[in-house]
């Protein structure tokens, strides 16, 4: 067990904001799971994207955290809404102990969807453009209901019968 990566994992759960971003380099890096085009730097950024990411998640619990000083790979579940989902998160650590890099996955895809919903207009409105967390979330609604919608209905026709 990494003591910062510990530390991170406790803050993200106990939604305590300072504490995980006390666990973070000041030139940390975040790699979204959404977009390869979303990425975040340093510690103002990532407060921003954290208080939006962590006010819409509930349940929050890592069960999994391996590796070795300077990579590790921890596991989490939560609830978004009514959605349940995993997430996966490689984190690089420099020479300090302290965080340099996130780099993070969810599954299922119906669950990152509503992840997308939720995230860009609240970090929209966080940075002060009303307007603009109209659009995205309008932008995004469609897509999250299709892929909720082909969850529901289309995958279950598709799955393998029972034994």
């Amino acid at each position: 067990m990494n003591a910062i990566t510990q530390r991170y994992r406790e803050a993200g759960e106990a939604k305590d904001i300072a504490a995980l971003m006390s666990t973070l380099a000041p030139g940390v890096r975040f790699h979204s799971p959404l977009s390869a085009r979303a990425g975040f730097a340093g510690h103002d950024q990532l407060r921003g994207l954290f208080t939006v990411a962590l006010g819409a998640l509930r349940g929050l619990r890592y069960h999994s955290d391996v590796g070795d000083d300077h990579t590790r790979m921890l596991a989490a579940t939560a609830r978004l809404g009514t959605r349940e989902l995993e997430e996966a998160t490689l984190v690089r650590l420099g020479d300090d102990g302290l965080i340099t890099e996130i780099t993070m996955w969810i599954r299922p895809l119906p669950a990152l969807t509503a992840m997308m919903a939720a995230l860009g207009p609240g970090m929209a409105r966080a940075s002060g453009k009303p307007a603009l967390a109209a659009v995205v979330g309008g932008a995004v609604k469609p897509l999250a209901f299709m892929t909720d919608f082909g969850d529901r209905t289309l995958v279950p026709l598709l799955a393998p019968p029972a034994s």
